[in-house]
């Protein structure tokens, strides 16, 4: 028998594995209790790992007497002063981007192909010198499911196979026992591999190939369908389901049985041990399910902060490296494009306060309204602060912010930042110049500079970077039946669909085609043009051809690292190559669950029909449903179609294949599944544009057309009710811009000059200090900071010091006296505070002039 020893609960992966086996073993919390001579085998797991194991003088004396004793050891990340275990070469260190792949074959490794890989998430490993056969290595290879590229320049034992006399050690430089608690992927293969390690370890040789047992489709089926029962196991084995149901084998090791004849229910189905369920009803019923728990996740896991209505905002969602723990780590990251579309699933979902808490935030401090090139764009990572903080005003990003502010009612913003795609799209074939654009990259290159920028080559443009682009113009037009907006998005469009399927890979191909489909599809409910519609079909039937019996379609043609060196170095696919039976749900499926039914419900044509729900099916069917209040109702980005579970190429240096995003995947996919229920296109009908919408157009493009010619705004600052600063641009002839100036939050009303080029405002915070904040004539708006440690009673008084050209600010402190700063250059900053007498006042300052007194306060 087996002696173990370690915590059930902590490493129940290897009990797992035990259960499994036909082993007999017992399970030992203390290493003293176990009697030697009662066992021939023993497993040492890693209870505490992430920290590593110092074997006592005890530990070792057993596991040498059960070597001397010719039995079988089985220790992980564990160090001793015997000797025993292989000497530690280095530190203890996160496998970052390392996996565990297969370096020797042996029993151990006798199920899987040379090579093969084993995520293992951020795992940490203990660098050790080789001794015996290195059966398992850590190292940085590229490939989904094998190291492509064979084994890398550097790597390290991960399992090492060491005989000791008569005896054996297996010795694992991590916790493989961790595998369940750290949710190593793909599952089924790392059972399979402890299974294959506690054969070795207790002598039952090659572990058995196990039965694998699912229905087809999975997870359930439409009613009136006739699903399939599958299963894998050892070739030419006689297989029956339930006592009743035979299989026959396709081909070698693979098993099916008639379709199956099943009224709507539950069905369980078990063959040696391996069960599976399936249920079959209604296609609506599953999709309300779907998007029930999809809504109900952003509460439950947190994604609201601690506010549930959507005040605070939404998080961006669970970044992709997991740690040894299992928990998925949080990602706090505001990102507008991420609160429209939450927002906008919220408003399909009912719940009206969510939605326009959401949309406040981003109409309130992430639209830039700075006088320059940076006008009309949305800071897409959090609050606009200023214009050293903003971060690429991406393309995409901004377009998917544009369009769902405009299908929200927040016409005036929406259509600024349209108007911005447009001053930065090609001049001749409209598509958006340097999409990922830097702040400085816009402000050095002006709308005009940037828009006559050349592409690289004519078909330098992509869906991923276009496709929300054209999107939101299609739209404004929708919104305001302005032509000017449709003929922008039609020239890119044209240029597109005319060269389809050529085009720039951003991701894969298969995303390309996904998002290229629907602005297609808006444009062709607007323009019914065939040039539209044949690359729709175009696009169908190249779907068609990549999706899965389950619905997903597969991704093809994708940016995968050319070599071992190359892997998690830069943004690519969540597949190595084309083969490899994984779905993207951040980039390809849920746009799919939104373009598809646009498509059907604009042409009626069946092909975009079959699609949509394929799509739609296939999402509720890989929806996580694990007792887990962080995933259950969510997607993760990878999803392999054949191992039926989360896992992909873990190469993408942002978005890896077990990140969840509220947007990009959680948002799009619900609003997919709900445009299907209700018949929603989104793109409005520009028959029923206002007389308000347009003069709004006209109102948005004078704006634009004064800041191109240079023309200036008179600006003034208030309180808003709840603390916020507002700024008001007013152009003669043109009309007034108001927007929140910053993140500070004021107690008093705010007072302002201006000062060389820039106009210099102060405000009274609620922590009793004094706040400036500037606005540049080029730059834009600057931070917030305090000024000095000087608390202040009143609001304050400032000026320009005729003599000096200094900004003079005067305010009554605390204490009732006045205090007076200076600042001559914002660079420099302010002078300290300097009472003004000691005689306490009331009230607000005033400023006077005195020629050659200087500058004289008086209350």
């Amino acid at each position: 028998s087996c002696a173990v020893v370690g915590s059930s609960s902590v490493v129940s992966a290897f009990r797992a594995a035990l259960d499994r086996s036909a082993a007999a073993y017992q399970w030992y919390s203390r290493i003293e209790d176990v009697v030697v001579g009662e066992h021939d085998s023993l497993a040492i797991l890693a209870n505490d790992y992430p920290a590593v194991q110092e074997f006592d003088d005890a530990t070792a004396k057993a596991v040498a007497a059960m070597l001397d004793a010719g039995g079988s050891v089985y220790a992980e990340f564990a160090t001793d002063r015997a000797g025993i275990m292989p000497r530690p070469s280095g530190e203890p260190r996160t496998a970052n981007f390392e996996r565990i792949y297969v370096a020797a074959s042996n029993e151990i490794t006798a199920h899987f192909a040379p090579l093969t890989v084993f995520d293992e998430h951020s795992s940490v490993m203990l660098p050790v010198s080789a001794r015996g056969t290195e059966v398992l290595s850590y190292g940085t290879v590229a490939g989904t499911h094998t190291a492509v590229f064979g084994p890398p320049a550097e790597s390290w034992p991960a399992l090492l196979d060491i005989p000791v006399g008569s005896g054996r050690l297996l010795y694992a430089a991590t916790a493989l026992s961790n595998a369940v608690r750290g949710r190593y992927k793909p599952v089924a293969r790392w059972e399979l591999l402890l299974d294959s390690v506690v054969a070795a370890l207790t002598g039952a040789g090659t572990a058995p190939t196990p039965v694998a047992l699912f229905t087809e489709p999975r997870v359930w089926a439409v009613t009136g369908t006739k699903p399939l029962l599958r299963a894998t196991a050892a070739a030419g084995r006689a297989i029956v389901a339930n006592g009743n149901i035979p299989l026959r084998e396709t081909t070698p090791g693979r098993y099916a049985s008639e379709p199956l004849d099943l009224p709507d229910g539950t069905h369980e189905f078990s063959i040696d041990g391996a069960t599976t369920t399936l249920l079959i009803g209604p296609r609506a019923d599953r999709y309300r399910r779907m998007v029930d728990r999809g809504i109900a996740w952003f509460d439950r896991a947190g994604m609201f902060f601690d506010a549930p209505d959507g005040s605070k905002g939404v998080a961006e969602g669970f970044s992709n490296e997991l740690g040894p723990d299992g928990v998925p780590p949080f990602r706090e990251q505001p990102r507008a494009d991420g609160y429209v579309q939450v927002a906008h699933a919220f408003r399909m979902y009912g719940d009206e306060t969510v939605a326009g808490n959401l949309m406040r935030l981003v109409d309130d401090g992430m639209q830039i309204l700075d006088r320059n090139a940076l006008y009309g764009s949305y800071e897409p990572r959090g609050d606009r602060r200023d214009f050293g903080a903003t971060n690429n005003l991406f393309a995409d990003d901004n377009g998917w912010i544009a369009m769902f502010a405009l299908v929200s009612g927040h016409t005036a913003s929406g259509l600024r930042a349209v108007e911005a795609l447009i001053r930065t799209s090609h001049h001749e074939l409209g598509a958006q110049t340097n999409p990922w654009r830097t702040p400085t990259t816009l402000l050095a290159d002006g709308w005009e500079g940037l828009s006559k920028r050349p592409f690289r080559h004519a078909l330098d443009v992509s869906s991923h970077w276009n496709s929300s682009a054209q999107s939101a113009m299609l739209c404004a037009y929708g919104v305001t039946g302005d032509r000017r907006y449709l003929d922008t998005a039609m020239r890119s469009l044209d240029h597109m669909a005319s060269a389809y399927p050529r085009t720039r890979l951003e991701t894969s191909r298969t995303c390309e085609a996904v998002r290229f489909l629907f602005p297609l599809a808006a444009a062709y409910r607007y323009t019914r043009k065939p040039l539209y519609l044949d690359t729709m079909r175009e696009i169908a039937a190249y779907l068609k051809e990549h999706q899965d019996v389950n619905g997903g379609i597969v991704e093809w043609d994708g940016r995968g690292p050319i070599s071992n060196a190359a892997y998690g170095t830069d943004e690519a696919s969540i597949f190595q190559a084309n083969g490899d039976p994984v779905t993207d749900q951040l980039y390809g499926t849920a746009y799919a669950a939104m373009a598809l039914p646009l498509a059907y419900h604009v042409t009626g044509d069946d092909v975009f029909a079959d699609l949509a729900t394929g799509v739609l099916d296939f999402l509720s069917r890989i929806q996580i449903d694990e007792g887990d209040p962080l995933l259950d109702g969510t997607w993760m980005r990878a999803f392999d179609v054949e191992a039926w579970d989360y896992f992909g190429s873990n190469c993408d240096l942002g978005w890896g294949p077990y990140c969840v995003e509220t947007g990009w995947c959680q948002g799009p996919a619900l609003i997919g599944a709900m445009m299907w229920l209700t018949g929603d296109e989104i793109f409005p009908d520009p028959g029923a544009a206002t007389p308000g919408n347009r003069a709004l157009a006209r109102q948005v493009l004078a704006e634009f057309d004064a800041i191109a010619a240079g023309v200036p705004a008179q600006t003034s600052y208030r309180l808003r009710s709840d603390g916020r600063v507002v700024r008001t641009q007013t152009v003669d002839g043109v009309g007034q811009v108001s927007a929140v100036a910053g993140d500070v939050l004021a107690e008093g009303e705010p007072a302002w000059v201006r000062h060389r080029d820039s106009i210099e405002v102060y405000a009274r915070g609620k922590d009793g200090l004094l706040h400036h904040s500037y606005v540049h004539d080029e730059y834009g708006q600057g931070l917030w900071r305090p000024v000095g440690e000087l608390r202040i009673a009143g609001d304050p008084q400032v000026t320009i010091d005729p003599a000096s050209k200094a900004v003079v600010v005067s305010a009554r402190g605390a204490d009732g006296v006045l205090y007076r700063t200076t600042m001559s250059d914002v660079r420099g900053g302010h002078t300290p505070w300097i009472a003004v007498g000691e005689t306490p006042f009331t009230g607000v300052p005033a400023v006077e002039y005195r020629p050659g007194d200087g500058v004289a306060v008086a209350e």
